[in-house]
């Protein structure tokens, strides 16, 4: 299922524009949960408590905090999500283009431009859909979104464990071996009972150490170590 959110401030469109898009994924046979805010300060505190959005339709102009400040603060919690601007003002298309919408639609034309908008969201969900992964926390039911692609290594830290990836570091209530199931068959490997490494990563093996590209330096098991250079090795050749 993905999560999508719809934040606009007019309640008519809102509504008007939740049935148009439920239906139209449904139509699609696209399983799709959807929640209405009527502000960018509504809407901000759940992404902040890390509830996770794969799909946000937004309204540019709206009293307080505009359309595109609200995304430029999305893109710092969740880089990755998809951004439709939803607006009758054109004139604001070339300002959305910081924050990097997935596109840009008129309010005018949402009717007639629907089918083709949900088949692309829904093509480029499924182009990315091998390379994310979500996990929810058994403990507060927080859910989590991450590309696999950006994530450099795992670290168990008794209950916990710290997630270090390309944009920072995700500390969450979960078993390392948990994770490590979830990524089989993604290019990561056990270097130590403690850490969980992403192959592409690595760029130097020492003889109880690896080196990562971020320059981080990690523990390496002497019982792992020939397994993990003849792993590195052929994610080198591949």
């Amino acid at each position: 299922m993905y999560q999508a959110a719809i934040v606009e401030d007019e309640e008519i469109f809102l509504n008007r524009s939740k049935e148009l898009l439920a239906n139209t994924f449904k139509e699609k046979k696209a399983d799709v949960a959807f929640d209405f805010f009527m502000s960018g300060e509504e809407f901000l505190p759940m992404m902040e408590q890390h509830f996770h959005y794969d799909i946000i339709f937004l309204d540019i102009e709206m009293p307080g905090m505009d359309g595109i400040e609200v995304c430029r603060k999305i893109r710092k919690i969740s880089p990755d999500a998809l951004v439709v601007f939803i607006s009758n003002k054109e004139s604001l298309v070339f300002q959305t283009f910081e924050v990097q919408p997935f596109r840009f639609i008129r309010k005018s034309e949402l009717d007639e431009m629907v089918f083709s908008l949900v088949d692309s969201i829904l093509a480029e969900l499924s182009r990315r859909q091998q390379k994310i992964i979500k996990i929810e926390e058994a403990s507060g039911g927080d859910v989590y979104s991450f590309d696999v692609r950006k994530i450099l290594y795992i670290e168990a830290q008794r209950k916990d464990c710290a997630i270090v990836t390309e944009d920072g570091l995700t500390t969450l209530r979960s078993k390392l071996m948990t994770l490590e199931d979830m990524l089989a068959g993604q290019d990561f490997i056990k270097i130590h009972r403690s850490f969980l490494v992403n192959l592409s990563c690595i760029t130097k093996i020492q003889k109880d150490s690896v080196l990562l590209k971020n320059g981080h330096e990690l523990p390496l098991s002497r019982n792992m170590r020939d397994q993990v250079k003849q792993a590195f090795l052929n994610h080198s050749l591949s």
